[in-house]
Formats: C-alpha cells, structure tokens, sequence
C-alpha cells in the first residue's frame, strides 16, 4: 500500500474514537472483527494484544452473515502477550474459504492464571467473559494478487452477552452478543443517524459499505444521499442477510449525478420487507448495536481505503 494510503486510513481509524460514537484502540473483555473472508488471493489477519498480568483463555467463534455458528475455538495468551493469527490457517483451516462472516473474541473467566488452567478453561467452556481481562486487536485484510493491505476496524467491548444458557463462550450462537460498547447503540424508532462515505464512478473509484449489527437489519432502508455540490434526494438500499451485509452505492436508484458524498441512514428505523432471517427482532425494535464503514477503492491511489461511518 501507498505511504498516502496508508496515513489515510490511519487517519481515519484514528479519528475513529475520537469524533465518532465508534470506540476503537482500547483494551476490554473482547471484540468483534466484523468482516472476515479467505479468499484465493488474501485473508484476514488479526493481531491480538493480553494486556492481563495473567494468562487468560481467550475463545473465538466465527458467525456467517447471518450469525448462524460456523466455528469456533479457543486459545490460551500469556501476560502481555502479542499473538497475531490468520484466518483460514491459525484459525480454521482452507474449508472456510469464500464464505463471509464475522469473528467474536471473548475473555473466558481464568481463576488460576496458569496456561495448563487456561487451557482446562477452553475445553470447558467459560460462563460470561472475565470483566477484569484486557484485550485489544487490530485486522487488516491482505490481498496478495493487488498487493494491498486494507484496514479492517475492530469494534471494542465490552460485550454485553445473554442470559444463560446463551452466555457459555465455548458455543455463542446468533442470540449471545446482545451489544458491543464499541458499536453505536440502537434507540428504537429514533436512531442513531449514520453516514457512511461513498465515492464512486471518478476516475474508476468504488465503494463497498459494510453493515454489521447484533439485530436483524435485513429489508429495504430508506435514506437520503447527499454529494460534493450538497445536492440531496433519497433513495433506497437492500440489506439481504442478517447482521452483515454490504451494498454498493451505484446500484441505488437515482444516483447517477451522486459520485462523491455520503449517505445518511437511520438506524433505528424498522426496514420496508422486513423477514427476519434467523428469528430475530428488527435492527430498530430493540435495543442493540450497529457498526458501519466504507471500503473505498481508490485506483490513482493503488489502494483500498477505510473509512468509518460516522453517528448522531
């Protein structure tokens, strides 16, 4: 990646904690990669801190677009250990390829603090993450066949998990993460407001918006797009799965005049066609969280740039 590229999205990751409702860069009981793929010219990489004076067990499982369970695991980390891990070989094997999903990674309650402990730990399962464990992570997506590497943010906890049964880390499914501190929180029927950057068309740029929730925002939303001369008209966008979901902006109706601005989506509203996908609420029913960014390829650039949505 181009040094210009690289300050960018550092730029923009940075702003993140600071000016957005996004809280990135900090320590807590877990996190949340909300975009992970293998694909046949990359991966996601996840590079994980334990700021914890302890070993602690910490247990990862990966959910499909639609937070079905796909696969999970668990790993012990040492007192102020970095441990970096790949998708698709640290974590899961060549079977994961080509299917998008996200991965939860949780704090499992560690009294001992020995690694043989940790380890008992992760072959029985933990009953609610350790609120006392401190761990921090950044991911990034590597594609070897445009030789680039683009920032995936990290949502940070605390997590907030379910009542039991739903609260054993060793199998979370689509209904144990109720919200992520990290992530905007969700007031139904009022918000949050979110706009997410799109450049598309100019000089061959492209944009994917990335959509991920703990409720079921699947349906027809309804926003308005605003560009560069503060032109508005509003428009719609389709989510089709559950809890993440991307969309390109230059398939949405009306658009052909919108090359460079945001879209401005409210969250909290119940979408049009609502069905729900695995049983859940409506983003917008119920309180939970939503996390939005743009990934914007920029040619005259040579690189993928991220930039978070901002709320209100």
């Amino acid at each position: 990646m181009k040094k210009f590229a690289l300050a960018a999205v550092a730029a923009a990751a940075m702003t993140g904690g600071v000016a957005h409702a996004y809280t990135v860069g900090t320590y807590s009981d877990g996190f949340v990669v909300p975009s992970v793929e293998l694909t046949a010219s990359g991966t996601t990489a996840v590079g994980i801190i334990n700021r914890t004076n302890s070993v602690v067990p910490v247990f990862w499982v990966f959910h499909d677009q639609n937070s079905g369970h796909v696969l999970d695991g668990c790993f012990p980390m040492t007192a102020n250990q970095y441990k970096g891990v790949a998708w698709g070989s640290d974590l899961g094997d060549a079977s994961v390829a080509g299917l998008k999903g996200y991965l939860v990674f949780a704090a499992g309650i560690n009294t001992s603090g020995t690694a043989a402990d940790a380890a008992a730990v992760c072959n029985a399962g933990s009953v609610g993450t350790n609120t006392a464990a401190l761990l921090s992570a950044n991911a990034f997506q590597v594609d070897t066949a445009s030789s680039d590497v683009a920032v995936v943010p990290v949502i940070d906890g605390p997590l907030t998990l379910a009542a039991a049964p739903l609260n054993n880390l060793k199998d979370l499914s689509e209904r144990s993460l109720v919200s992520i501190a990290g992530a905007a929180q969700v007031t139904p029927g009022t918000g949050p407001v979110i706009t997410a950057r799109y450049a598309k068309g100019v000089a061959g740029a492209k944009t994917v918006v990335n959509v991920w929730s703990t409720g079921d925002h699947s349906g027809r939303h309804t926003v308005d797009i605003y560009n560069s001369q503060q032109q508005r008209t509003s428009t719609n966008f389709v989510l089709t799965k559950a809890e993440l979901d991307l969309f390109d902006p230059s398939t949405m109706v009306g658009t052909t005049a919108f090359t460079d601005g945001f879209i401005e989506w409210n969250a909290g509203k119940v979408p049009a066609n609502f069905k729900s996908v695995n049983g859940e609420s409506a983003l917008g029913t119920t309180s939970g969280s939503v996390f939005v960014y743009s990934t914007i390829s920029l040619p005259a650039f040579g690189a993928v740039q991220t930039l978070l949505g901002a709320t209100q």
